[in-house]
């Protein structure tokens, strides 16, 4: 597993140097250059580095740190729908809900609907306009913001602020990663600081994170597996995952066999 404060230097290193090398990450942290290795080969599936022989380089351009949502909603469209389907039967009428700017969270608003008087926050503008397509009885509010492009949702400041005038009765949100000892940790560190204003402001937190997130870390710390109420996935967890969740007091919800589309 990767260790949080030794990514940190990591991309710290890589930011400022561009390039680091095997061994000297090595000394730095007293452990063995195939430990170093393996930070770099997890990484590198992030999209954050790129290895080189004896060290790595940083990843150019920036935008490849982060997935394209437009890319993100073709991702796994199987297990989000099914995700999706499973997190909408959560929502019932005349609450009012948060929703991220992922493409996991995206996938629920097909299934909500038969729900009414619902009340969406949203900080993804593409979500917003996908409820107005498909929820003609529901009130959405955007958050506005700094509008990404590249995520199709607003962060900064002004988005922060706007989520704290709120109070949600269950948020809905996903991430790049889980694991055990880091909890749920993402990429984009503008995007986790609005999820955690979310997080605050919310009764309930409803994880949505498909199978291929488990035993994973992504370089910021979103929140511990305490911080949930609920997870909800496309399979069962492995029983350590359950025994691990079942602790952390985290409902897990997974299709049944009679329940997969």
């Amino acid at each position: 597993m990767l260790n949080i404060e030794r990514v940190d230097y990591i991309l710290k290193e890589l930011k400022l140097k561009k390039a680091v090398l095997v061994s000297q990450l090595a000394r730095q942290y007293s452990v063995s250059p195939s430990t170093i290795r393996r930070d770099f080969a997890e990484l590198e599936k992030e999209g954050l580095l790129r290895r080189t022989y004896g060290g790595a380089m940083l990843t150019e351009p920036q935008a490849a740190i982060e997935i394209p949502y437009t890319l993100r909603t073709f991702e796994n469209k199987a297990e989000k729908n099914i995700i999706g389907r499973l997190a909408a039967k959560l929502v019932k009428d005349d609450m009012h809900i948060s929703m991220d700017c992922t493409s996991t969270v995206a996938h629920m608003v097909r299934f909500l609907q038969k729900k009414n008087n619902l009340k969406i926050l949203t900080n993804s503008a593409q979500l917003a306009l996908d409820c107005l397509d498909s929820l003609p009885g529901a009130q959405i509010t955007c958050t506005g913001g700094s509008l990404s492009t590249f995520a199709r949702g607003f962060t900064g400041e002004a988005a922060r602020q706007r989520v704290a005038d709120f109070i949600c009765d269950v948020l809905f949100f996903s991430a790049r990663s889980l694991s055990m000892e880091n909890g749920i940790t993402d990429v984009n560190e503008e995007d986790v600081c609005i999820k955690k204003q979310m997080l605050t402001c919310a009764r309930k937190a409803v994880f949505l994170c498909d199978s291929s997130k488990f035993d994973r870390v992504s370089y910021r710390v979103f929140c511990g597996l305490e911080e949930i109420d609920c997870l909800v996935t496309n399979e069962k967890p492995s029983d350590a995952w359950l025994e691990v969740l079942q602790k952390a007091n985290v409902k897990v919800i997974y299709p049944k066999d009679n329940e997969r589309e």
